[in-house]
């Protein structure tokens, strides 16, 4: 099984996930969407079975990146009323020329080791425009009760093969990386919802 492969998982993933969560993961990947311009190029990475597509505002061209075959087989089958660009690919051999105003990690950054975290997020830095938004919905190690992460890495070590053992400081990942948090949602569990701009590339 190759690293973070959701297929198994992907039939019961958002089940799952409301029994844990309730509506939280949801309304948190949901919540800085209202800064998606109707012309923005939009890219997502690691959409999942694509709840998330229900949601999105009217945009520009939207890229919808998912490496699960399963998952993105599901994602497909949701109704939504607009041109999707859909990308069955790991993100870490997606090339592209394009340059996006938008950005979307919906719990995408947590499934990565030390190493491959730093290369993902360089590899989202350069594919922003200079003027462009990230977007991360994630579990905040700080915030998140460690019996609870603890169960969900072991669960998804197991049936995804998930890469990382540990859930690393996003956070500060993201400010090494010269990302300023602008605006922050706390929902209950430990999940955050993070809006971030590139440090000396916002244009006023």
């Amino acid at each position: 099984m190759a690293v973070n492969d959701f297929d198994s998982v992907a039939p019961y993933y958002d089940c799952l996930s409301k029994l844990v969560f309730g509506e939280s993961l949801l309304k948190a990947q949901a919540y800085h969407l209202k800064e998606i311009g109707d012309k923005d190029r939009v890219l997502i990475l690691g959409g999942g079975t694509g709840k998330l597509l229900e949601y999105i505002p009217k945009s520009g061209e939207l890229d919808f990146l998912e490496m699960s075959h399963r998952m993105l087989k599901r994602a497909k089958r949701r109704k939504f009323h607009r041109s999707i660009n859909f990308i069955h690919t790991d993100f870490l051999e997606f090339n592209t020329d394009k340059r996006y105003e938008v950005i979307i990690c919906p719990f995408f950054l947590d499934c990565f080791d030390e190493q491959s975290l730093h290369t993902v997020i360089v590899k989202a830095k350069e594919l922003l425009s200079p003027n462009g938004k990230l977007i991360v919905t994630d579990f905040d190690r700080k915030g998140t009760n460690s019996l609870l992460l603890q169960s969900m890495l072991i669960f998804f070590k197991w049936f995804a093969n998930l890469e990382t053992t540990q859930l690393l400081d996003l956070k500060s990942f993201l400010k090494k990386n010269d990302f300023q948090e602008n605006e922050i949602k706390i929902y209950k569990k430990g999940v955050f919802s993070a809006l971030y701009y590139q440090v000396g590339k916002r244009k006023r």
